[in-house]
């Protein structure tokens, strides 16, 4: 026998896991798909507009730097010695010419000496020879002035005899006699006149080498002696002797760097920058 089939509700349970789920479902939609923009109220006072122009980029790196002196003077002697005095000490302020270091050198001090001793004997000789020079044109002008007398009187006879040989008053044998000696007296006239002229050529050339010689020997005087005066070490620049690197009995090279000086008169900022700002900088 047939009978209705009743119609099955919907169990009132399962209700609120649908309406769970339909709101989990609408909120990762909205995680999704919603708009993530987030808005900002300013004041329209603060806004500013410009014009977009073509111009230079000004880009700025933050970095660590140290402010440093603007020039920095190493201190080397040009003569080497031993430290004798230290006039001052670091940190004190110099000005240019100063004295910061006395050195001593007794090799140098000898070749003071001997340079001295060389050209005090150069002198002498120079003057002995200019003395000897002297008496040697005296000696050839007396007899250069003999000569011409003799040739004077030569001449004379062989003049008279030459009357008296014309005249038959004397023989051929004196006349010839008289005239060989005028002759040989001119000749001597002559040579004595060019031996004059050479020696004062060679006087002139030997008296300007030895003033030469006498000349650089005191250049070489002076050098040594300019040399002398470097053993005190001055400073090159105004400023502030920041390092002193030296003790007193020690032994220096010519050229050693031993302290610095800082120009405090300006000043400079020294960092290290990163090779990636190298072409930025």
């Amino acid at each position: 026998m047939d009978r209705p089939i009743e119609k099955k509700k919907f169990p009132r349970r399962y209700l609120w896991y649908v309406a769970a789920g339909m709101a989990a479902l609408s909120l990762i939609a909205w995680l999704i798909f919603g708009s993530t923009a987030s808005t900002m109220t300013i004041d329209r006072d603060d806004v500013t507009v410009s014009d977009v122009t073509r111009g230079k980029f000004d880009d700025y790196v933050r970095l660590n730097g140290q402010v440093v002196p603007i020039q920095v003077v190493q201190i080397s002697p040009e003569e080497g010695g031993i430290v004798r005095e230290k006039v001052v000490e670091e940190g004190t302020r110099v000005h240019k010419g100063d004295v910061i270091l006395r050195l001593s050198n007794s090799n140098l001090d000898l070749q003071i000496l001997n340079a001295e001793a060389e050209l005090a004997e150069k002198q002498n000789l120079l003057r002995n020879t200019q003395v000897t020079m002297l008496q040697d044109r005296l000696n050839n002008r007396t007899e250069q002035a003999t000569l011409d007398m003799d040739c004077q009187r030569k001449q004379r006879a062989y003049q008279q005899n030459a009357r008296l040989y014309k005249e038959k008053l004397i023989s051929q044998e004196v006349f010839m006699q008289s005239k060989e000696d005028y002759i040989l007296a001119r000749r001597k006239q002559r040579l004595i006149g060019q031996r004059l002229k050479q020696d004062s050529i060679y006087r002139h050339v030997q008296m300007a080498q030895m003033e030469d010689n006498l000349s650089n020997m005191r250049k070489n005087v002076l050098l040594v002696r300019e040399r002398k005066g470097k053993l005190e070490v001055r400073s090159a620049i105004d400023g502030e002797l920041g390092l002193l690197d030296v003790e007193l009995g020690q032994n220096i090279t010519a050229g050693q760097n031993i302290g610095q000086i800082n120009d405090l008169s300006d000043f400079k900022i020294q960092a290290k920058i990163d090779e990636h700002y190298i072409d930025r900088v």
